[in-house]
């Protein structure tokens, strides 16, 4: 639905990329229906 790789989520989730691009986060946000900043809270 992201149009993102499904390694890339994994990643992104185990913390093995820790800097996704926004174009990354901007696709998996749509996706979801939140704001990139719902993504980026800690």
């Amino acid at each position: 639905m992201a149009d993102v790789a499904y390694n890339t989520i994994i990643k992104i989730e185990s913390g093995t990329i820790q800097n996704p691009t926004i174009n990354t986060l901007s696709k998996i946000a749509n996706a979801l229906d939140v704001k990139v900043d719902d993504l980026i809270k800690k």
